[in-house]
């Protein structure tokens, strides 16, 4: 079974729209946290994997489904895990999902690729990676 990292969020005043809801673009932000996260679980950051493989993340696809409103005071959870890994590239699953909730708020998935940091170029994804991830 693939690592799932999560963490927390309540939703603050400054997230949401006029309509009193967590304005879309807000999710991106938790999304890349929950990316953030995933990595330091086991000991990295986005640039200690350009030091320990040579790589860098290049995000080349983000889709977001929207399933229920959150709204101020909100508690919720961001669940993240690697769905998929190819040979360049690897998709991630989120979840945020509405503390005490069942079914998700909303569901993302988010593809990267990996890319030489020297070269800019995409290359295979780290067998390491492979090792903590999958």
């Amino acid at each position: 079974m693939a690592y799932v990292s999560s963490y927390e969020v309540e939703v603050r005043s400054y997230e949401l729209d006029v309509y009193n809801h967590v304005n879309n673009a807000v999710y991106l932000n938790w999304l890349e946290h929950g990316r953030s996260k995933l990595l330091q679980d086991k000991g990295f950051d986005y640039l200690s994997i350009m030091d320990a493989w040579g790589v860098q993340f290049m995000t080349v696809h983000t889709g977001i489904d929207y399933h229920k409103a959150l709204k101020l005071g909100d508690d919720a959870v961001v669940t993240t895990q690697v769905a998929k890994i190819g040979n360049t590239s690897f998709t991630i699953a989120h979840a945020i999902t509405r503390v005490g909730d069942t079914d998700p708020a909303a569901k993302a998935e988010v593809v990267i690729v990996y890319t030489d940091v020297t070269t800019g170029r995409p290359t295979p994804v780290p067998k390491e990676f492979v090792r903590l991830y999958a």
